[in-house]
């Protein structure tokens, strides 16, 4: 384009794909220069709203030169406040202006956006037009079009006309080696330049929504914030990775490769957490590169903040907060002894050393390397297994045991200390024992009611999930306290609803179910269970819905 009037060709097609660059970098290359006219046939429905934009345009370019061309046509209204034309006249002004510029040259006229046309528009039209407008020594008409995305009419158009029509055709199939640190600029292109070398970005679109997205979040957060731990570089990276998981990956997270499967860790945080999208963003995009790790946590403010437009200072500041007073744990391997025996003297020592936001994980991983080296050093060592199950179950969230299961377990007592093994098998046997506990009492307590809701009528189903975790020995233990309660019947006596006849149902068929986990069959029990109910009540319509149940699930 810088070029172009020492080229020979009058008409030049440039074609390429969407987001490559090819508008920005015309505009860039033609802007105050003369004698160029840039119009886009985004939208045009027919030739006639083209050549009278190209009119406006080359009108508000020569106000003075086509004044006395306005003045020979009588149709056309001329005043302060701008030009009315009327559309029969296209023709004749268009020849009007050839006539005032024939002693002008270098003209240029670039038409963007050729697939972007509505249907009715014929560009065969466009190509006639081209080929009038030539005729003159001294125009140069630019074409400018992605011919993948034409309608199978238009592309078979353009195909046969483009030989007739057109000098020279210039196939873009990538954007200028400088054209993302030219958007970006060196600051934020040197930040992020590892993530874009990283998914190999073809789309320059997405550089330009990074390069404004950066601006609105470093002009709308306070420039007091950045510290030594809160860094623009990082800003930048999330940013951008953000924008790119939205706008390139359009907010889905890609398969993994077979290199990225082998870190199962990541692959749980990313494709298993409540945080799933943000985590996917921190291990795959940005591959955990930022200068302070901890920053990683605004990655969901931001990605709110792009989504959604919505952000909340509270939040934010909330971030900044932790992210400042994070403090973080030096490795035993490292500390002088005196540091050592000073954190080991007393658990709540190493609480208070620790991250706000640290994980079960990270926990267990620090107190293993403390305990392993005091073990090896026959140091000694202050800390009970019994308090800090204590203080791990009270600050962490275990309601939900299929997160903890004997699986997840087994892999976390793989660790080097007896001491971390020893905290392990305690608190695997809480957390479970109270999970137990608590699906128990559920279920007590749904045999004592008489109507439910749909979620109540669900928890056979949950209790049965939860049965299948059990071991051998548990299971036994399980079918007791099933025993000792009725197994969990609600007893359907007198007036019933309708739920609470499905719930029967329900508790039926757990029953079969569990027979077929445990070694003993329990179906005869419980069979026994109901024939006694049976005989005991004077309810005849009770005893017959006992009998129907008996019937269908029960057999002796």
């Amino acid at each position: 384009m810088n070029k172009l009037n020492d080229l020979p060709y009058q008409t030049i097609l440039f074609d390429g794909k969407w987001g490559i660059g090819k508008t920005k970098y015309i505009m860039d290359s033609i802007n105050d220069k003369e004698n160029v006219y840039y119009i886009s046939l985004f939208g045009k429905k027919d030739i006639n709203v083209f050549y009278q934009e190209l009119y406006y345009l080359l009108l508000s370019k020569h106000k003075v030169k086509f004044k006395k061309v306005i003045d020979k046509i009588g149709k056309i209204n001329f005043s302060q406040f701008g030009f009315n034309i009327s559309i029969p006249l296209i023709s004749d002004i268009f020849e009007s202006i050839q006539e005032e510029l024939e002693n002008t040259t270098n003209i240029t006229i670039i038409i963007d956006d050729l697939e972007r046309k509505k249907d009715e528009f014929d560009i065969r039209e466009v190509f006639g037009f081209v080929d009038s407008i030539t005729k003159k020594e001294g125009t140069k008409v630019v074409l400018v079009a992605s011919s993948d995305n034409f309608s199978t009419e238009t592309k078979k158009n353009f195909e046969e006309y483009t030989e007739k029509s057109l000098d020279r055709i210039y196939k873009i199939s990538t954007y200028s080696k400088d054209a993302p640190q030219k958007i970006l600029g060196d600051d934020i292109w040197s930040a992020i330049e590892e993530i874009y070398q990283d998914n190999e970005l073809k789309n320059l679109r997405t550089l330009e929504k990074a390069n404004l997205f950066i601006k609105e979040v470093i002009k709308v957060i306070p420039s007091s914030i950045f510290t030594s731990k809160i860094n623009k570089e990082d800003i930048y990276k999330i940013c951008f990775s953000v924008v790119l998981f939205e706008v390139d990956y359009k907010g889905e997270m890609q398969p993994l490769t077979e290199n990225d499967g082998k870190n199962h860790r990541a692959f749980h945080e990313a494709y298993n957490s409540k945080e799933k999208v943000p985590n996917y963003i921190w291990h795959y995009i940005l591959k955990q590169n930022l200068n302070n790790p901890m920053m990683s946590k605004f990655i969901p403010t931001f990605l709110e903040w792009f989504s959604t437009g919505d952000f909340s200072k509270h939040q934010f500041n909330e971030i900044v907060k932790l992210v400042n007073t994070y403090v973080e744990s030096r490795h035993p391997l490292f500390m002088s002894e005196e540091q050592i025996v000073k954190e080991s003297e007393q658990f709540s020592t190493f609480i208070n050393n620790l991250g706000q936001d640290i994980s079960l994980k990270n926990i267990l991983q620090r107190l293993d390397e403390l305990a392993n080296i005091i073990e090896k050093t026959e140091l000694k060592f202050n800390y009970q297994a019994d308090e800090v199950v204590k203080w791990i179950t009270n600050s962490y969230d275990f309601n939900s045991y299929n997160d903890y299961d004997d699986t997840y377990f087994d892999i976390l007592m793989r660790r080097e200390s007896k001491f971390i093994n020893e905290v392990l098998s305690k608190l695997q046997f809480k957390i479970k024992s109270n999970y137990k506990n608590n699906q128990i009492a559920v279920m007590v307590a749904n045999a004592k009611k008489l109507d439910f809701t749909h979620n109540e009528t669900n928890e056979t189903a949950e209790f049965l999930r939860f049965f299948d975790r059990l071991k051998d020995e548990e299971k036994d233990n399980v079918v007791q306290e099933m025993k000792n309660n009725k197994w969990f019947l609600p007893l359907p006596l007198g007036e019933i609803t309708d739920s609470h006849w499905t719930y029967c149902h329900n508790i039926f068929q757990c029953i079969v179910e569990i027979d077929g986990r445990v070694k003993a069959s329990i179906i005869k029990d419980v069979h026994d269970f109901c024939e006694r109910e049976i005989e005991d009540a004077t309810d005849k319509i009770f005893k017959y819905r006992l009998r129907s149940l008996i019937k269908q699930y029960l057999s002796v």
